[in-house]
């Protein structure tokens, strides 16, 4: 669910665009949910304008520009194939990952941003983690030996 321009706190609606569809790539929808579906791209702007320091968020729109700008031939990043956009992708996580990256460069700022947003989210944790919401027993003040093992732990 792509947020609306108006919605933006920090991105611009173009920016949010080129973050909404990295975030895909990262975490596409599969037999579960994908980044889109969980609303990482309003999380990564929220955060951005809501805990992001001034400098890290002027590094990180920065970034988004830079990616852009390293594109060989000028076509711009959302408007190439789907496959082409994953090996853009792919490159940049691999290319930042094999350097030093103090500060962090905005692939690997978006990647983290993704990840949190995702896995903190309501659909990520119920999608792809073993979370029980009211285990099946509760045995206060029991020794460990004599506890049951849970039937989620089979």
């Amino acid at each position: 669910m792509p947020a609306k321009a108006s919605a933006t706190k920090f991105l611009t609606a173009a920016e949010l665009a080129l973050v909404a569809e990295i975030a895909e790539i990262m975490i596409p929808r599969t037999e579960t949910s994908g980044a889109q579906d969980a609303g990482v791209p309003a999380f990564i702007d929220a955060a951005l304008e809501g805990v992001y320091p001034a400098a890290d968020r002027d590094r990180f729109r920065a970034g988004g520009q830079e990616f852009e700008a390293r594109l060989k031939d000028g076509k711009p990043f959302l408007e190439r194939e789907p496959a082409e956009r994953v090996d853009i992708v792919r490159r940049a996580l691999e290319n930042a990952l094999s350097t030093g990256h103090d500060p962090k460069p905005f692939i690997l700022m978006t990647r983290e941003l993704a990840l949190l947003g995702y896995f903190t989210s309501r659909v990520g944790i119920n999608d792809n983690m073993e979370y029980v919401a009211v285990p099946k027993e509760f045995h206060a003040c029991v020794p460990v030996s004599q506890m049951r093992k849970p039937v989620y732990w089979e």
